[in-house]
């Protein structure tokens, strides 16, 4: 590159000249031939790379144009992007003529060198780019007498011919590329603008030190008739494809073609002229990037129109509303949707967020308990190509499902229990029904519904549910009206038998050693602890009794247990449990026939 600085391409040249000069006088070990086959592959790596950001260019070009004749737009509109398709497409042809002027050069040399390997030794991709073919098959990696017998005059460092036209054809591509890309025309106060180049301005630097001022002043000066915004990118192709007349190596001028060329080992030789192919494909895409940036890009890309219906709900109650808005959505199909939201956390906790990636247009699937929710988020929009997050919020409820079976005879509250109650207000906001009592009767909000607490010695009670409609007015929907009892009382159970049942197997009643209290089979989940009891024997003619103040069985209990023979009665008295009214009270006695 002129201007006193040099590209990484040159920089490696220069490198790999110095390794080669000292390597002369011995043996080049495949190791080090090796190594230039990989600096080779990475040129073509880098090549291709560029190829696929140009096509990507190019593809943006035709995507607009399709737009544009699909949306019928206005004629010179759509002539001005053909105009600049045109223009690239122009510029492809005489960067893939350059690239492959390099390549048939390279295989010419390589089939000079080694007439056993295949000719042409490059291949041809669908876009109609030369690639070398795999450099490992060479038999002569290590000759370097072809190259400089093909690009130098015998006995000279000055390039023959043929070594001129590899210099001479990199300037002719910059000249014409930079007046492709610089040639443009646009409106300006009423008045057309022409922007243009003229490379002939453009002085080359002797070497990397002498001449490069004058070539910066020079460059600065043919760039004065460009258009400001494409200065930058062809001053990068300007200092790319410009080398100097001579390059300095050992305190010797050598011209730019011998120091390439000048003992350069065929593998070596080859890779300069990959280099230059890769150079050639830079410049390329960066001209096509200034040209590509004239296309006017929407600052949304849509390629789908839908009709979208959409209200604040979905249900309604007899002699109410619906308000329903009708609207179009556009959206481009080929991108991905993206989602990142969050559920009931206005604050966004990054511990608390999901995430949702599917086809555009696809549903995002959100449910809940049963109340409101509120979902905040944001969606990934592409605007003029760069990707923004939008955000966006939803509110919805959650009922649950109605239908209703009853016993109506069994609408019963118990004292001393915490009466679960399930409410369902169809039709209204969960958040907005209220449920309430008669007196005597305390509702509180449980975990999936409500609770009734009855106090006092009342004998009904009436419950009442309210909700607020769409205009937030209070609307009473039930009445429903309960009777009062009191908890069923429970029973005794020592060895899962209660009083039922007179005789206990002895194994049974020796291995068993608590005394429970259970309703038995009411549908009630009641749960009862047992707090005390006795149990009552006799020794020597005289009775006794054994306390135990929980629901286990002392140790002289269940020695006396098991030392009860057949046909003996076990007898357990004065069982006191307390249950959810919080006071113990005695529930019973039990009397077992040992069999």
């Amino acid at each position: 590159m002129g201007g006193g600085k040099e590209t990484p391409r040159q920089k490696l040249i220069g490198l790999m000249y110095l390794v080669l000069m000292a390597l002369l006088a011995m043996n080049v070990s495949k190791s080090i031939l090796s190594a230039f086959l990989t600096i080779n592959e990475k040129f073509e790596h880098a090549a291709e790379l560029t190829s696929g950001t140009t096509a990507g260019m190019m593809a943006k070009i035709d995507n607009k144009l399709t737009e544009m004749k699909s949306t019928k737009a206005a004629k010179e509109d759509i002539k001005q992007v053909e105009l600049i398709q045109a223009k690239a497409n122009e510029i492809r042809e005489l960067a893939k003529s350059t690239s492959n002027f390099y390549v048939s050069e390279a295989g010419s040399m390589i089939n000079v060198c080694d007439p056993l390997v295949p000719v042409p030794f490059y291949e041809e991709d669908e876009a109609g780019y030369l690639k070398l073919m795999n450099m490992d098959t060479i038999s002569k990696k290590d000759d370097y007498d072809t190259a400089p017998h093909l690009f130098m005059k015998e006995g000279t460092l000055e390039p023959n011919e043929r070594g001129a036209a590899i210099e001479s054809r990199l300037f002719s591509f910059r000249d014409s590329l930079i007046q492709m890309t610089a040639k443009f025309e646009e409106e300006k106060g009423g008045k057309i603008q022409k922007y243009f180049i003229d490379p002939t301005k453009i002085k080359r630097p002797h070497d990397d030190h002498h001449g490069v001022e004058e070539y910066e002043k020079s460059v600065e000066e043919a760039l004065a008739t460009v258009h400001v915004e494409d200065r930058a990118r062809i001053k990068r192709i300007i200092d790319l494809l410009t080398v100097p007349e001579v390059v300095h190596n050992h305190h010797k001028e050598y011209p730019w073609v011998a120091y390439q060329f000048d003992h350069a080992v065929i593998v070596a030789a080859a890779t300069i002229f990959t280099s230059l192919k890769n150079d050639v494909k830079m410049a390329e895409a960066i001209a096509i990037e200034c040209v590509s940036g004239r296309v006017s890009a929407p600052t949304f890309k849509f390629n789908k129109i839908e009709p979208l219906a959409f209200s604040s709900t979905s249900y309604i109650n007899q002699g109410d509303s619906l308000g329903l808005k009708v609207m179009i959505a556009a959206y481009d199909s080929t991108e991905k949707m993206e989602l990142k939201y969050w559920i009931d956390d206005t604050t966004r906790a990054e511990g608390n967020m999901k995430e949702f990636k599917g086809q555009a247009g696809a549903s995002l699937a959100l449910s809940g308990g049963v109340g409101e929710h509120n979902v905040v988020g944001s969606i990934a929009v592409k605007e003029k190509g760069v990707k923004k997050w939008k955000p966006w919020k939803f509110k919805y409820s959650v009922g649950a499902p109605n239908g209703a079976v009853a016993n109506a005879e069994m609408n019963v509250l118990y004292r001393g229990w915490d009466n679960k109650i399930e409410v369902s207000a169809s039709g209204y906001d969960p958040s907005t029904v209220n449920v309430s009592a008669s007196s005597g009767v305390k509702i509180s909000k449980g975990k999936n519904g409500y609770i009734a607490k009855v106090s006092g010695s009342a004998k009904k009670a009436t419950l009442s549910i309210t909700a607020k409609d769409k205009n937030g007015k209070s609307v009473k929907i039930a009445d429903k009206e309960f009777r009062i009892f009191a908890l069923p009382t429970p029973k005794p159970y020592f060895g899962g038998q209660t009083f039922d049942k007179g005789t206990m197997k002895k194994a049974k009643a020796a291995n068993s050693s608590i005394v429970k209290a259970l309703i038995g089979d009411s549908p009630l989940d009641v749960s009862y602890t047992v707090k005390s009891f006795k149990i009552s024997g006799v020794k020597n003619g005289k009775s006794f009794d054994m306390v135990s103040k929980s629901n286990k069985l002392t140790g002289q209990m269940k020695n006396y247990v098991k030392s009860l023979g057949k046909g003996s009665k076990l007898i357990i008295t004065d069982v006191v449990a307390q249950g959810p009214g919080g006071k113990p009270k005695k529930i019973g006695s039990l009397v077992f026939k040992m069999i």
